[in-house]
Order: structure tokens, then C-alpha cells, then sequence
């Protein structure tokens, strides 16, 4: 019998203090505006979903993860989890600098430190992680013809959780998951 985990996951959440704080310090940030599949990222990111992840993947890391699905410390890790933008954007920020990563709405989600800043081999990456270089896949169409050409990784500091106005009784974090599965036992 499998015994629980019954240990939090940890979330890259900070208290509400720090977050109202936050806010105010990110409103002066160079801000990225997330599509809607970063905004999903970055979500299972900051809730745990993505643990042990802490923030989007860094360049060695994205290289042993479409490699050997392992990131540099050989912790495994299946895909890619990267933030795409477009290359006049990552010509803007500097390594070390924060930025602010919102929603669509122009809301600050969360902070994030560029440690990294590349430019991807995609055809590599497709070939690797879905097995083709074939635009008939929708990742790999997306990865083509949707996604930037420049990847940024960093650890994120999340301020607040992604506001969503469907599947509301759906939207449970991982804790709350563990949590309710404790319950009924």
C-alpha cells in the first residue's frame, strides 16, 4: 500500500502583505503581457502543479529537458516549460533584470528574475519532445507559427492567482486537491 504524502506542495505564492506590496514595486516593472497558455503556465507554476520547478525553465535546463527529459540537476521533467516573447521584447531586458508577467487584463500575476535569455532551436525541440518536426502536430504548429522566437527563464514570484470566470468549482490548486482527498479518506 502506497503510504500518503501528506507534506504542502510548495507554492511560489508570497503572503498578502508582500503581494499588496509587490504590486505597488511592479507597477514600475518592464511588464510582459502572457497569452492565454502562459497565463496556464504560469498558474501551475505559482500553485505547484509544476513542483519542483520555481519559476520557467532556465536555458540549461530547457537543453536537458528536450534532450533527456531531465533538467541540469537530473531532476526528470517531461517537457519544456518556457516563456516565449517576441524578439524586440527580449532585446529589452537584461539578465537580472524583473519583470512583471500580467494577464490580459493588464493584471500583475507575478514577478519574474531573467536569468536567461536564448534563442531556441525549435525544429530540435519538436523533433525531441513530439517526435516529428511535423506542423500537423497542433504543439508543434503552435511552437512554429504562434509561440516568440526568444525563450526567457527565471524564478517567479507569484503576486496572485489567474482570475477565471468558467469551471470555477474546478479550479482546485494541488494542496487543496491533497487536501480534499485526506477528507474523504
Amino acid at each position: 500500500m502506497m503510504t500518503p504524502n501528506l507534506t504542502p506542495i510548495p507554492e511560489l505564492y508570497v503572503s498578502y502583505d508582500s503581494a499588496q506590496k509587490l504590486k505597488v514595486e511592479a507597477a514600475d516593472l518592464v511588464s510582459h503581457d502572457l497569452n492565454p497558455r502562459q497565463i496556464c503556465d504560469l498558474e501551475l507554476l505559482m500553485n505547484g502543479g509544476f513542483n519542483p520547478l520555481k519559476g520557467f525553465l532556465s536555458e540549461a535546463d530547457y537543453d536537458g529537458v528536450v534532450e533527456n527529459m531531465r533538467t541540469a540537476d537530473g531532476t526528470l521533467w517531461p517537457i519544456p516549460i518556457t516563456l516565449d516573447v517576441k524578439e524586440d521584447f527580449a532585446a529589452s531586458v537584461e539578465i537580472g533584470q524583473d519583470i512583471a508577467l500580467r494577464d490580459q487584463e493588464g493584471v500583475i500575476l507575478a514577478t519574474m528574475t531573467v536569468t536567461d535569455k536564448w534563442k531556441p532551436n525549435k525544429a530540435r525541440e519538436a523533433e525531441k519532445v513530439f517526435g516529428a518536426d511535423d506542423s500537423a502536430h497542433p504543439a508543434v504548429n503552435y511552437l512554429h507559427n504562434t509561440a516568440g522566437d526568444w525563450y526567457l527563464g527565471g524564478p517567479v514570484t507569484g503576486i496572485q492567482q489567474p482570475v477565471h470566470y468558467d469551471f470555477r468549482a474546478r479550479r482546485d490548486t494541488p494542496n487543496e486537491l491533497r487536501a480534499y482527498f485526506r477528507k474523504l479518506g
